[in-house]
């Protein structure tokens, strides 16, 4: 018999009660086949089978499949006679599959937990809770500048739900439900949001209707300020002049990734990385990708996503430049720590 691979006993309870209710129109509206399911359901109560024995015997050729033939000799041993084909049919569109095609392994056992049959527990998957986190980096934004956002989990998901209420009036201004095949990797995602209206806001993270996650943030009226340009490059030296005396921590990378990891609060994190000096990164780049999340000077730059040589990985924001770091190139600088993603253990980093 062909490996069967189930989802989680809850995902897969959800697929049993869409089932359910699927059979319960059908047969509503057509007599025969209610007939059919309740004599289907009885015969598997009286031959006292396991699923995985009663699927094992039907899938002869073990290619994975209940092929219309061998549900047909599976009628055959209840009413002492093979069935016409359009009785096969028709219990086929219960799991919305065609004799030619078969019910695949998946479907057929949910098939059978509809008609009464317990699934062993062995069959699914061991259950895993889902971490989420939200990167906002900015606690204030104006109307004029959209708001960056990530969000990114601890494994891979099917979707996630994504809200934006403003505090004081209640208002929704965002709500979406966003499946992987529209996310940037089935585990992360990059988008920005942009605001009529100021306010104070919150944003929400949800998987499966539980909020794993949330953010609050401000959003100011725009404000015209008239520029000074000797000033901003006066600025500017001294912003560079601060960059060049700035201390190297001789710490090792990896020894404070190892502490952020055994802290329990994001915002003990969040601390230790306001307090945390330049670190020199020595990495491997595995992908490179524009910066939506990004303040300043970061903004509309490269995202680098890297593994670090001690074995860890990490995303850092560059300026913008004309010509991208590669895929697969080393990444040796200076990086101020930003931020930790909950979700993915992963720093999220600045070069220096």
């Amino acid at each position: 018999m062909a490996t069967i691979d189930l989802p989680e006993k809850e995902v897969f309870n959800q697929q049993v009660e869409a089932l359910e209710r699927r059979i319960e129109g059908i047969t509503r509206k057509n007599n025969m086949a209610g007939l059919l399911n309740n004599n289907f359901k009885k015969w598997l109560s009286s031959s006292s089978m396991s699923p995985l024995k009663l699927t094992e015997e039907l899938d002869t050729n073990s290619d994975g499949v209940i092929s219309g033939d061998e549900f047909a000799s599976l009628l055959g041993k209840m009413t002492g006679e093979r069935p016409p084909e359009w009785v096969v049919e028709l219990v086929f569109s219960f799991v919305n599959a065609d004799v030619d095609n078969g019910i695949p392994l998946n479907d057929w056992m949910t098939f059978l937990a509809a008609s009464g049959l317990d699934i062993p527990d062995e069959l699914f998957k061991e259950k895993i809770e889902v971490v989420g986190s939200i990167g906002i980096l900015e606690e204030q934004i104006t109307t004029s500048e959209p708001l960056s956002v990530t969000v990114s989990f601890n494994v891979d998901v099917v979707a996630y739900e994504f809200s934006i209420t403003e505090l004081n009036s209640g208002t929704t201004l965002h709500n979406q439900l966003t499946p992987n095949s529209d996310m940037d990797r089935p585990d992360f995602d990059e988008f920005q949001i942009e605001f009529d209206e100021p306010g104070n806001y919150i944003a929400e993270l949800r998987h499966l209707g539980l909020r794993l996650d949330q953010h609050q943030f401000a959003v100011v009226p725009a404000v015209e300020v008239a520029k000074d340009v000797p000033a901003l490059e006066e600025a500017s030296r001294v912003d560079e002049q601060h960059i060049e005396e700035v201390h190297i921590s001789e710490e090792g990378l990896e020894a404070f990734v190892t502490r952020v990891e055994q802290l329990k609060l994001r915002s003990e994190a969040q601390a230790l990385i306001a307090e945390s000096s330049p670190y020199i990164a020595l990495a491997t780049i595995q992908s490179v990708s524009r910066t939506l999340l990004g303040v300043g000077v970061y903004r509309n730059g490269y995202t680098v996503h890297c593994v670090a040589d001690e074995g860890f990985s990490m995303r850092v924001m560059l300026k913008p430049c004309e010509v991208p770091p590669l895929e697969g190139g080393r990444f040796e600088r200076t990086i101020a720590l930003h931020d930790w993603d909950v979700a993915l253990k992963q720093l999220i980093c600045r070069e220096a």
